[in-house]
């Protein structure tokens, strides 16, 4: 597992891999894999897979004074205040020295990213426009649609502080975003990246470049602030810098609990299927409930440890930190749901605004790439209407639920899948665990359907260093 933050050094030689599209003769031999070109179900090219290089990151042929002094102050600061050194998103059209994953379905394509915040960015095909009064944010809002077996991808609404590449160019809150993308074949895909900011460049400008799918490669799980030791270098960097160190709330008590909005009525109807036949459990889900009922049968040593965690008030509680909280845990903010015939991805909301996949394609999981992960590697099959899901390979460090119930690192979890509606969906949990537990133990939680929520994006590091508010 990937634990430490990339300092600025490290990949500044990037920078200079990629240049402007006036300063290319070409786009250069595909690399990628030859074959044929994958279809989704509505005819669509499938840009799904695991590519190596989305983004991009070079300087602009022109630029405006001022941008360029503070690209040079920057510089001369080691990219002492990167943003990303410091495990907060980079932002498109940042390219991470790590694999990139799309998850792609007629309504909407996903990006997955490996490292930097192991977050994701959603850009919608359904349509839509982008919402008026947009809350800046670090990935944007992007809305995208087909010009033939071109993606375009529109994006505005951009957090006007963040780097959008490593060499520090600054951009302001009007920058305007379009991302082009054709999968040439089955494993090769075009990028075409415009930026327009009037603000930062006399007119916009282009880059192209050629991205190969890696067919033999898995992303891992990668957390950056569990052991991230870029800030304070960083800090010591700054240290005379009239920019003042942000106000952290680290040494008291970590970020607040989350609230919850107030869920809608969820819909009558019957349990929609997908185009092949499957239940569907796409949609935005709130739980109905964060605690877990009861109390496991504990092992002596997990009993301990678990009363000590109460009388402590949960001060030591990873979340308030954010870190992770595994498979089992869930907090108020919703979840969101995107399902392939051989992949379901689940987003959340909340907590490290991070993902699950559940790989429903026969494969085995793979611990000798990962033995121990925060939230375990899963995989699953049908049961009839049922989506039977085995999730191993996890660490002992997330809680169950916020009173603090623990696990060991042996724990084995069963998770059944149903919708017996449109507006349910029963999720009964089964925690296998001799190690901390004498015995197994089963409970079902209840997630409501929430139509017409999107996820909003939470940045738990951004309000933990006092970058933005909650």
């Amino acid at each position: 597992m990937r634990q430490l933050a990339l300092a600025f050094a490290a990949v500044v030689a990037v920078v200079a891999t990629l240049t402007p599209v006036s300063a290319q003769r070409g786009r250069g031999p595909a690399r990628g894999p030859a074959g044929p070109l994958p279809m989704l179900w509505d005819g669509h090219p499938d840009l799904t897979g695991i590519w190596t290089g989305i983004g991009f990151s070079g300087r602009a042929p022109e630029i405006l004074p001022w941008a360029a002094k503070i690209i040079a102050d920057r510089a001369a600061k080691q990219g002492a205040e990167d943003f990303e050194a410091r495990c907060l998103p980079g932002g498109p059209p940042r390219m991470a020295p790590y694999h990139t994953a799309l998850f792609a379905t007629p309504k909407e394509v996903v990006v997955l990213f490996e490292g930097n915040t192991h977050m994701y960015r959603q850009l919608f095909l359904d349509g839509s426009d982008h919402p008026k009064n947009l809350k800046p944010t670090f990935y944007g809002d992007s809305r995208a649609h087909w010009e033939g077996d071109w993606l375009v991808v529109d994006t505005i609404g951009f957090y006007e502080k963040s780097w959008y590449d490593f060499a520090g160019t600054p951009h302001t809150k009007d920058m305007h975003l379009v991302e082009k993308f054709h999968r040439v074949d089955y494993g090769n895909l075009e990028e075409e990246v415009t930026i327009d900011d009037p603000g930062v460049f006399p007119k916009p400008w282009t880059q192209r470049k050629n991205i190969a799918l890696d067919p033999a490669f898995e992303m891992t799980e990668y957390v950056c602030n569990e052991n991230n030791q870029d800030p304070a270098h960083l800090d010591a960097l700054l240290k005379d810098s009239p920019t003042p160190a942000p106000k952290t709330l680290a040494k008291s008590g970590g970020v607040p609990a989350l609230q919850p909005r107030k869920p809608p009525t969820p819909p009558s109807g019957t349990t929609p299927r997908t185009h092949d036949g499957k239940v569907s459990f796409e949609g935005v889900w709130v739980p109905t409930t964060t605690k877990l009922p009861g109390e496991p049968s504990y092992q002596a040593w997990a009993k301990t440890l678990y009363e000590e965690r109460k009388a402590n008030k949960q001060k030591d509680d990873p979340e308030r930190y954010c870190l992770p909280n595994g498979a089992v845990r869930v907090n108020p903010l919703p979840y969101k749901i995107l399902q392939r015939p051989d992949t379901l991805l689940m987003m959340w909301e909340g907590n490290t605004h991070s993902y699950r996949r559940f790989f429903l394609d026969g494969r085995k999981p793979n611990l000798d790439i990962e033995p121990e992960s925060w939230t375990g590697q899963a995989t699953g099959h049908w049961d009839g209407d049922t989506l039977t899901v085995e999730t191993v390979g996890f660490n002992d460090k997330t809680w169950l639920d916020s009173t603090g119930k623990p696990h060991s690192d042996q724990m084995h979890l069963t998770e059944r899948y149903r919708r017996p509606d449109l507006g349910h969906m029963n999720v009964e949990l089964t925690i296998d665990d001799p190690k901390a537990l004498t015995k197994p133990y089963t409970f079902t939680r209840t997630f409501t359907l929430a139509p017409g929520w999107e996820l909003q994006e939470y940045v738990c590091q951004a309000i933990l260093d006092g970058v933005y508010d909650q």
